[in-house]
């Protein structure tokens, strides 16, 4: 086991407190947007007695902020790695979201048969830096961004669902092609959502949702730009890192 040393870090103006590691991967953009885009999803459909899975969910930050702001939603977060384990489950219960969110010493490409079919919504921020890479002498922000097989990955993130559930996930831009191939056989109606640094730069994220079982034309929407001419973030960008939740038309 790592010896580890750790932050107290808050997020959503101080409503919810994160402990992560002081040094090596710590959540950011990525895990607060993409949970953001989720609550703005669940917002929108208004369901009851949703079952969502959080897969590689690190130190929980995306179950945290959706547990935070959905009444209606039981959440799995699957996680294999013992220091990240033992922080997701001290701020589960340091922000008082036992009964919501239930953490799961779960290896994805070894998963549970009893979670396959299971979910309406799985939602991850998988790693995608290739096994034999050099990625960082860090061994947590190694472990948390390094992938073995994101073909697998994402094609068991897709069996865990329901016939028509919805899985969300973000990663960089120049992988959309790889991603689209990987997940092609066994969903569809694909919305792209982009992030872009501001009006005149290109994306360098995505957020995708894919249907399992669906069968509708791709649709690439409007994104965002997070920051303005000045440097500074926008007001929709601000927003979301205050409020966790993105507003959209489905």
């Amino acid at each position: 086991m790592v010896n580890i040393e750790k932050t107290i870090d808050m997020i959503l103006k101080g409503q919810i407190k994160i402990a992560q590691p002081k040094v090596g991967y710590r959540f950011g953009f990525d895990s607060v947007f993409l949970a953001s885009f989720v609550n703005g999803y669940l917002k929108k459909i208004n369901k009851k007695k949703l079952l969502l899975a959080d897969i590689g969910a690190g130190v929980g930050t995306i179950s945290l902020i959706v547990g935070f702001k959905n009444l209606n939603i039981e959440i799995t977060a699957v996680e294999n790695n013992e220091e990240y384990l033992k922080l997701a489950e001290e701020n589960i219960f340091s922000n008082g979201l036992n009964n919501k969110i239930e953490m799961v010493n779960e290896n994805i490409f070894n998963i549970n048969s009893k979670l396959i079919n299971h979910f309406d919504i799985v939602v991850s921020n998988p790693p995608y830096h290739s096994a034999g890479g050099n990625l960082s002498n860090n061994i947590l922000r190694d472990k948390a961004k390094r992938i073995i097989n994101l073909e697998k990955w994402l094609q068991i993130s897709i069996s865990l669902l329901k016939h028509k559930g919805t899985l969300f996930i973000i990663f960089p831009a120049g992988i959309l092609h790889n991603v689209l191939k990987y997940l092609e056989k066994s969903s569809g109606s694909f919305k792209i959502f982009p992030f872009r640094p501001n009006q005149n730069s290109p994306a360098k994220r995505l957020i995708l949702e894919a249907k399992k079982g669906g069968a509708g034309p791709t649709q690439l929407m409007s994104g965002l730009n997070l920051y303005n001419s000045k440097g500074f973030l926008t007001k929709q960008s601000q927003l979301i890192s205050e409020k966790g939740i993105y507003n959209f038309n489905i």
